[in-house]
């Protein structure tokens, strides 16, 4: 079951071939990471980021990107999406993409374990980075999180390629063993995810910290010369960076006022419990819900436990090793960041360092690699099953709100003239964009509103009110038995209708025809 890491130290700059074997376990890899993102992908409904991505596609293009930038979004994933649509207006083609993205990074995570660790390692770390859950969810969602974490997966082999061996990639690139396969695949890489999403940005650190260390080792190089050639090939791969990314951060900061960190006071502040369930999400197989920060229940427990386990020797397999200080790199420093952050301002969420995840996953392949080779076949297999048995909750779970059941009811109800109040002020968004296909816009016929005094005035004029309580995004939500003490004004409902496990739809007759 295992191959050795490849040896890069050869003289000549040949590309090695992967024997027969590795190629076949890669490509069953990647196809149980498809099947994991493609089964059941349009089940779940959208939530209020895929709505948001649904209204900003079918703007106008220069709507489009003066809505992201001032969303502090690039518009580049958006632009994307803005095309595929006009092929099938089917919300689930807008999460294809973000399933093919994902399951090309389990191939560079069983690449880059490949490289480091060994076929045995690569099959471990692809399989965690196929089934986790967290990256299954985000790879069937309508945002950007899994382009991020493929580009940021390509730069990270790169940098794994250029520590294993400094000295070709301290070499002028007019050289003929100049390592231009790993320079370009972080160059790129790096630009790629940063045009995509700023949450790319703390790579930025990683990387540097990497190439930092890979420069430091040539000191015992005999030759001045290599860093020399190193620190020439870093600062002109820096400048190319900047010069691709610089203008469209500066559009972004100028479309926000300067006023970026104070868009985010809807993240929960820092807390120990908020901590286990980001760490638990994105390192050690746990679903998450959406709108709700916490994790669910597991049918497997110990399966974090384990994995925990494999990530530690993994990491302790790679001590002393360069490529091993880059996976611990590009590991720690995105939530580590995020941690000192939260100190002062909340920014700590689970896909917020949902790429840390893929180094850490293969630090676990290569742990895994550490078992004697009579047994690893058994052992992969059963972390495989045991993963799919982790994962199965995934598919038949509620993690995000049914406001297509809210909007579907409201739809068939809700009359001229009648009032729809939403709790949450995103609610109206949500029944606008998973109304029923060919039905008219409730907002057409009836007003919809999240001011309870507009609400009230209404029905005191004779409209029938549909209070609707339930939250579309994260963060704490309304009490319903809060939420009625709050319109009692309306007095008692004739009808009280829950769709799901986080809405309830309230009918109040009008006053005329309360008796």
């Amino acid at each position: 079951m295992n191959s050795p890491a490849p040896d890069d130290n050869r003289p000549t700059g040949a590309i090695p071939k992967w024997p027969a074997g590795d190629i076949a376990w890669m490509m069953l890899v990647l196809c149980i990471g498809l099947l994991a993102r493609l089964l059941h992908i349009a089940r779940q409904p959208f939530w209020l980021d895929e709505a948001l991505t649904f209204q900003r596609i079918h703007l106008s293009t220069g709507q489009l990107i003066a809505d992201s930038n001032s969303n502090r979004h690039m518009p580049s994933y958006f632009l994307l999406l803005q095309l595929i649509s006009q092929f099938s207006p089917a919300n689930a083609m807008l999460r294809i993409p973000s399933a093919l993205f994902g399951t090309l990074s389990v191939g560079m995570v069983f690449a880059i374990a490949r490289r480091v660790g060994g076929r045995s390692a690569a099959i471990v770390a692809g399989l965690l980075m196929a089934l986790s859950p967290l990256q299954v969810q985000y790879g069937q969602e309508a945002r950007s999180y899994t382009l991020v974490t493929l580009l940021i997966t390509i730069t990270l082999w790169g940098l794994v390629r250029l520590a294993q061996n400094p000295a070709r990639a301290s070499l002028d690139m007019r050289h003929p063993d100049f390592d231009v396969c790993g320079w370009a695949s972080y160059v790129f890489g790096t630009i790629g995810a940063l045009d995509v999403l700023s949450d790319a940005a703390p790579w930025l650190i990683a990387a540097n910290a990497s190439l930092f260390l890979i420069w430091r080792s040539l000191r015992l190089e005999p030759s001045p010369d290599l860093r020399l050639g190193f620190r020439r090939n870093w600062l002109l791969s820096a400048a190319i960076i900047l010069v691709c990314c610089v203008p469209f951060y500066a559009a972004i900061l100028a479309a926000s006022d300067g006023q970026m960190l104070h868009k985010f006071d809807w993240i929960p502040p820092l807390s120990w419990q908020n901590l286990k369930v980001a760490a638990k999400s994105a390192y050690l197989m746990r679903m998450a819900a959406v709108v709700r920060f916490s994790v669910l229940p597991t049918v497997v427990p110990l399966l974090g436990f384990l994995v925990a386990m494999l990530g530690a020797v993994g990491l302790w397999r790679m001590r002393g090793r360069l490529e091993g200080r880059v996976l611990l790199l590009g590991f720690a420093v995105l939530p580590l960041l995020l941690l000192a952050i939260s100190l002062l301002k909340s920014m700590l969420l689970p896909r917020y360092i949902l790429w840390s995840a893929a180094p850490f996953f293969v630090l676990a392949g290569i742990g895994a690699a550490t078992l004697p080779r009579r047994i690893l076949p058994v052992a992969a297999t059963v972390l495989m099953l045991l993963c799919m048995v982790n994962l199965a909750p995934v598919y038949k779970t509620e993690t995000k709100p049914r406001w297509d059941m809210a909007a579907a009811m409201l739809a068939a109800h809700v009359h001229p003239g009648d009032t729809v109040f939403t709790g949450d002020p995103n609610a109206p968004t949500m029944l606008a964009v998973l109304r029923p296909k060919g039905s008219v816009p409730i907002g057409t016929t009836a007003l919809v509103t999240p001011q309870l005094d507009v609400a009230l005035a209404r029905w005191k004029q004779g409209s029938r009110v549909w209070a609707v309580n339930g939250r579309s995004a994260l963060g704490q939500r309304e009490d319903l038995d809060a939420f009625k003490g709050r319109i009692a004004a309306l007095g008692t409902p004739t009808l009280e209708i829950p769709e799901g496990k986080e809405i309830t739809i309230l009918m109040f007759p009008a006053p005329n025809d309360a008796d």
